[in-house]
């Protein structure tokens, strides 16, 4: 079985995330958040993608405010049984791994001067080998990451 520990919940430095945003986007129109997991060590871990924009928004993963008030998730929720090998993705030795993901798919944003984006930070599974073997979520080694905030600008729709 490959070795789970909680030194990685311990320093929570292992790994960080970086968001990323345009300056503006258009009412109506697809807002695209950049979203990226980098590997500090010099380790290869497998991470549970679940609850990460690493897979999409299937859940409230984000907070999101919009001249100060936050914004509720209206996208998918999703039920879930236990992870398999095709739910983690691996990230080697001071690697990275990225995702896109269309906020406006999950969030109405009103127009606005300043939307604020942040990541709720935790990664529910890591591991580092394959040779694991799956577990029940009770036994999950979790980690919560820092990283960035975004923010940006919803304008009205272009008039013609």
């Amino acid at each position: 079985m490959a070795h789970r520990s909680d030194d990685y919940k311990a320093s929570g430095s292992a790994l960080k995330y970086s968001l990323i945003a345009e300056d503006s986007y258009s009412m109506g129109k697809p807002i695209i958040l950049g979203f990226t997991l980098e590997n500090l060590t010099n380790e290869c871990f497998w991470i549970l993608t679940w609850y990460t924009p690493l897979e999409g928004l299937k859940g409230r993963i984000l907070k999101v405010t919009c001249r100060g008030k936050e914004i509720l998730y209206n996208g998918l929720m999703v039920k879930r049984g236990g992870p398999e090998l095709a739910d983690y993705v691996r990230i080697g030795p001071k690697g990275s791994v990225s995702a896109k993901v269309d906020l406006s798919a999950a969030y109405s944003l009103p127009v606005s001067n300043e939307c604020r984006v942040e990541f709720e930070g935790r990664i529910h599974d890591i591991v580092r080998d394959t040779n694991f073997v799956f577990i029940g979520r009770d036994e999950h080694h979790w980690i919560d990451i820092k990283g960035n905030a975004v923010a940006f600008r919803v304008v009205g729709p272009l008039r013609e």
